[in-house]
């Protein structure tokens, strides 16, 4: 009786491949595995954003680590070496990212794809942080999923499909935050924070903005600053102040101040994850309960 190929230990290749993806050691399947789609994002929010719409057809990564801060980041040997694997490097521009866009410039493969998603939202805008509005992170969310599609062709209705279940996230969480915020009194809902990132969360909220320690994280408040900082948030009788947890130096200032005027020191996301705060979603959810909190809303 003739003995077949496996028996005799001469197994075809297409058996291993088989088994393989069985055990689940390979994928077939365009964009799976470690050997995917590379693409890079300069912060995690983007990045955080991008996984959302590209699921695991990519491998998505931050250059900038959850908690860092990306206004001061500086480029290592590592990083410089991620941006010349990618073949779509998502950035918000505007500012955000400091010297960072210019080592991704230097860097990045002659034919990889670099979207600069803020600049395209809002080219005009003072304060990067657009994400903090639902609103505009919908737009981040649908330009990520084109740049997805002009790289990765074959994934496009997959990207498509994606983004679509993305954006009903997104406008859950808007309902949300307006709830949040429509508990608080209406004389109550004012922001004193340890910088000027909230004026996307503010406009799109009717927040009023009554003034920041400082108006980037790399600067240092001058004893003038915080006294008008002071005055202002007497005069306006605001509730609380709001630090950031990744301003560390610049959040004892406003928490040393807070506390010589008995105010509470609550928290609100900009720019960076924490352990706790890991997602998007999570960080605006966050936010919202968090100034219903602090301002006067209850729970």
């Amino acid at each position: 009786m003739r003995s077949s190929a496996i028996s005799r230990g001469q197994a075809p290749l297409s058996y291993f491949v088989c088994l393989l993806m069985i055990l689940g050691i390979i994928s077939c399947r365009p964009g799976g595995g470690g050997d995917g789609l590379r693409v890079v994002a300069t912060t995690p929010i983007i990045a955080d954003l991008a996984q959302a719409v590209a699921g695991d057809r990519a491998d998505v990564i931050s250059l900038i680590p959850a908690g860092a801060d990306p206004h001061t980041f500086e480029m290592e040997p590592s990083v410089i070496r991620q941006v010349a694997k990618a073949r779509l490097i998502l950035a918000n521009g505007l500012g955000l990212e400091g010297h960072l866009m210019e080592g991704v410039m230097a860097n990045k493969a002659s034919d990889a794809i670099l979207v600069v998603l803020g600049e395209r939202l809002a080219p005009n805008a003072t304060d990067p942080h657009l994400w903090l509005d639902p609103s505009m992170a919908s737009g981040y969310v649908r330009e990520i999923a084109r740049a997805l599609a002009e790289v990765d062709p074959e994934g496009a209705p997959f990207y498509q499909e994606r983004e679509r279940a993305f954006q009903e996230r997104l406008q859950e969480l808007d309902r949300f935050l307006w709830e949040q915020v429509a508990a608080v009194p209406s004389e109550n809902r004012k922001l004193v924070a340890t910088h000027a990132a909230f004026h996307w969360l503010a406009q799109r909220y009717g927040l009023r903005e009554v003034g920041y320690l400082v108006t980037g994280p790399e600067e240092e408040p001058g004893a003038g600053t915080i006294a008008t900082l002071r005055e202002r948030i007497l005069t306006e009788m605001v509730p609380a102040v709001f630090v950031e947890p990744q301003l560390e130096a610049e959040d004892r200032v406003l928490a040393s101040l807070a506390s010589e005027l008995g105010l509470p020191v609550c928290t609100l996301y900009s720019d960076a994850f924490t352990k706790e705060v890991a997602s998007y979603l999570a960080m605006m959810e966050f936010n919202g309960r968090e100034l219903r909190r602090c301002l006067g809303g209850g729970r």
